[in-house]
């Protein structure tokens, strides 16, 4: 509880494309009534993990807006960092994730090929780079403080998959729930708790 130097992973609440198992990656969706509740829950809960001391977040208003419960909760600001988004589809974005099979390249090569990027969309690799370089560069930056980066589900999973075992083909692993917080060490490049929701909870 009193240590100091903690890096927090969150994924934002619920929106409408969980809902209806649609890939929105840079697609700025709004996040639900349940969404923006599991967000309040989560803010006035977070203390119960670690005091949060700088907040960062995708500007994809689903994470900003359950960054913003948390800072709310804690008297903090949210600062913005667009390396922090979503894994872009490009074209293929709002395609529900079993039709992806239908088109050139599909879920195997989306999720087997770091390389694969759709038609005007990203490949892991590309997520990778921007996503390590945003996480190493804001904890250089609070080396002594509780940083919260608040992000989106396929984002964080390729960055964990990167540090845990230097394979982003392995995010499938890391799949969290809507509000969850995970802790990685970057030092011993390891999970110290993975996809908590106690906040959830009745």
């Amino acid at each position: 509880m009193t240590r100091k130097g903690r890096l927090m992973m969150v994924r934002h609440g619920q929106t409408s494309a969980n809902i209806d198992k649609v890939w929105h990656g840079k697609t700025d969706t709004a996040l639900t009534d349940l969404g923006r509740e599991q967000a309040r829950k989560l803010g006035s809960w977070f203390h119960n993990i670690a005091e949060p001391q700088v907040i960062y977040a995708s500007p994809l208003q689903r994470a900003h807006n359950t960054a913003q419960a948390i800072a709310d909760a804690h008297g903090l600001e949210v600062q913005l960092d667009p390396r922090l988004m979503e894994f872009s589809l490009g074209d293929w974005e709002g395609i529900k994730f079993d039709d992806l099979q239908s088109h050139p390249g599909g879920t195997q090569l989306l999720y087997s090929d770091s390389t694969y990027a759709a038609p005007n969309g990203e490949s892991q690799l590309m997520v990778r780079k921007r996503m390590v370089e945003a996480i190493e560069e804001i904890t250089s930056r609070h080396p002594d403080e509780n940083v919260v980066l608040v992000s989106h589900g396929t984002a964080l999973g390729i960055a964990i998959a990167h540090y845990l075992h230097n394979d982003t083909t392995r995010w499938l692993e890391y799949i969290k729930h809507n509000t969850a917080v995970s802790e990685l060490c970057l030092v011993r490049k390891e999970l110290i708790f993975f996809n908590r929701t106690e906040h959830l909870e009745p």
